[in-house]
């Protein structure tokens, strides 16, 4: 189970290819997946499988709590590549 533990790092996992992630809730009994893609612009574009919304976000964003709680999951290390 990698964790990934800042947008740096997401980046860089994204980048080589990977784009399927879990978010860890309820101490990992149930989870949230997401597709995370990079647009040309920089930004993540983020798809929430659980109700199918599109997010296009920055690296800052992702730590902003009205905009995402992936920031939070990373911090706390419950945001994990999908295996």
């Amino acid at each position: 189970m990698q964790q990934i533990r800042n947008t740096r790092q997401l980046r860089r996992t994204v980048s080589l290819g990977q784009n399927e992630f879990k978010l860890l809730l309820a101490g990992g009994l149930i989870y949230s997946s997401k597709t995370i893609t990079l647009s040309p612009n920089g930004r993540f574009k983020v798809v929430n499988h659980i109700d199918d919304t599109v997010q296009r976000l920055t690296g800052r964003q992702f730590y902003t709590k009205s905009q995402s709680n992936i920031g939070q999951a990373m911090k706390l290390g419950v945001f994990i590549v999908s295996p």
